[in-house]
């Protein structure tokens, strides 16, 4: 068995709890509806709204956003990465292989 070790972590419990915020903060409205109680109701519709828009702006990602876990700041951390996919779109593998073929002759 392989076990592979990441420092990226997929962020679907982010999803998974703003879906679970707007429900309490529904439930909550419901609740409070009840009560008349305007400025409550104002702020839960706030929260809801907040948690709402990032659900949304989530879900609109074309991959599962993810959590890195591992040393460096995040400007550190984006600039490898950029790197790194700049260097896999420019390198042809068959290439690379068969140069790779010839050094170790």
């Amino acid at each position: 068995m392989v076990i592979i070790m990441s420092n990226f972590l997929p962020a679907a419990m982010i999803n998974e709890t703003l879906e679970e915020v707007c429900e309490k903060i529904a439930d909550l409205k419901l609740q409070i509806g009840k009560t008349d109680d305007e400025t409550m109701i104002s702020r839960l519709t706030e929260l809801e709204e907040i948690a709402l828009d990032l659900w949304v702006f989530i879900e609109r990602f074309p991959c599962q956003p993810l959590i890195y876990t591992g040393q460096g700041s995040t400007e550190e951390i984006i600039n490898r990465l950029d790197w790194a996919l700049t260097f896999m779109e420019e390198v042809d593998y068959g290439e690379a292989f068969n140069k790779a073929l010839k050094n170790i002759k």
